[in-house]
């Protein structure tokens, strides 16, 4: 099987952003999909934060998914990166569908080094906006779970290595190439 797209989802601050710039700096033709990017900018003009994400219209978030869901079925050479990326591409047979997890404990930490919260806030915003998905996703979609294995073709624990190692190992075993120009 040819894989043409690489989905990478997961929890807030899992690792899935910064292993997906790993993988498009080491796939040249490659382009990078980023839905977290869209929804800042919807919550920005709506005057919100990424943590009130939920709080948007479920028509909001169904018109994005929709937008991503097209791009996994039509896209060439894509590595997109989004908390339902994998659950959209769950029935397409040449993608490569990452969970990347990690740790709550690491995520907090990288949650205080990349917003300058302490602990306390950090751990609030995570389980924040960590229920906030699920029951959003639950309300949309009716999904019980979108962390659940069977829509991954790989999890991978991003607290053991770096983002560089990670992105080797997704190429290596999604059997994805570089575009010739």
């Amino acid at each position: 099987m040819v894989v043409r797209v690489i989905t990478l989802s997961g929890e807030m601050c899992s690792g899935k952003s910064s292993v997906a710039k790993e993988i498009v700096d080491r796939l040249p033709g490659w382009q990078l999909v980023n839905t977290g990017k869209v929804f800042r900018e919807i919550c920005a003009r709506h005057g919100l934060t990424i943590q009130d994400v939920a709080n948007l219209p479920d028509e909001t978030h169904r018109e994005v998914d929709e937008i991503q869901k097209r791009q996994i079925e039509t896209g060439i050479h894509q590595i997109v990166e989004g908390r339902l990326a994998g659950w959209l591409a769950r029935d397409l047979p040449d993608v490569y569908r990452v969970y990347c997890e990690a740790p709550l404990e690491v995520r907090i930490q990288r949650y205080m080094e990349r917003e300058k919260r302490d602990p306390l806030e950090a751990a609030a915003d995570i389980g924040h906006r960590d229920q906030g998905d699920v029951q959003k996703y639950a309300r949309i979609y009716g999904i019980q779970d979108y962390r659940s294995p069977e829509f991954y073709t790989i999890r991978l624990d991003t607290s053991h290595a770096s983002p560089e190692e990670l992105a080797e190992q997704i190429i290596i075993l999604s059997g994805a190439r570089a575009v010739q120009p």
